[in-house]
């Protein structure tokens, strides 16, 4: 029996955004549905980023999983359906995620899952398959997917950094839609009731920030892509320091 489950579109999906819900001493189970091996001659978008062959990525990938899991005790599933970089441009296969993630939700008191607020259509997927995968008797969270939530800007009402406000301040003279408004389409397309979603912010103390950089440098391939480092601190903080969810009452 897992009180929790966390839907992970790729294998570092709930570390980077739902970090808190791993470490709050419930058994949990994290499932990771994009994870499947392809095939040797294909490198996709993302590993041509991170300076690796898909040969190698995703078995490196599912290794740093593990490893990052493991300090939060909770079990690791990897589903062997492809990430979208090695689909070719074919659609995510959702009525077979969704089949999957029944099995592996059943027994979840409370499920999270990803807003889908970049747009990445495995994200997507994953939220959709997600809600038609769990039933009413299960507690919903859904969760701000990282980094995305937080680029260019977070929402001035999430963190109300004077960066934050510069950037929604530009975007508006700019005519281009606010991140708070991004927010409002996604979950409005994405089908979630805005009326009754309660939305919910945290600010990782610095022993949970801290606690939180370990684990997301154990995805030691992805750094580079991620922009994670000694080069970037800043941007480590202004992202990874804040986890936004919603409770849905559906």
């Amino acid at each position: 029996m897992h009180p929790v489950a966390v839907v992970s579109p790729h294998l570092d999906d709930a570390v980077l955004s739902a970090w808190l819900t791993l470490t709050s001493n419930r058994p949990t189970r994290v499932v990771s549905c994009f994870a499947g091996l392809p095939p040797p001659s294909l490198q996709g978008s993302w590993d041509q980023r991170t300076g690796l062959s898909s040969s190698s990525a995703v078995a490196l990938r599912r290794a740093e999983d593990v490893a990052a899991l493991a300090l939060t005790d909770s079990e690791a599933v990897h589903l062997d359906l492809l990430d979208e970089q090695y689909r070719g441009g074919g659609d995510a296969p959702r009525a077979q995620l969704t089949a999957l993630l029944r099995d592996h939700l059943a027994d979840a008191a409370e499920v999270w899952l990803p807003a889908g607020l970049g747009g990445h259509v495995d994200h997507i997927a994953a939220r959709d398959a997600a809600l038609s995968a769990t039933t009413p008797a299960q507690r919903l969270r859904l969760y701000a997917d990282l980094p995305y939530a937080g680029q260019p800007a977070w929402p001035v009402d999430v963190t109300g950094a004077p960066r934050d406000l510069i950037v929604n301040g530009l975007l508006s003279v700019l005519g281009r839609p606010t991140r708070a408004q991004v927010w409002r389409s996604v979950l409005d397309v994405g089908g979630v009731r805005m009326d009754v979603a309660r939305r919910q912010v945290v600010k990782l103390t610095r022993a949970q920030f801290k606690q939180k950089r370990v684990a997301v440098h154990r995805y030691r391939s992805q750094m580079a892509a991620l922009r994670c480092g000694r080069r970037h601190p800043l941007r480590e903080r202004r992202l990874f320091a804040y986890e936004v969810y919603w409770m849905l009452d559906l």
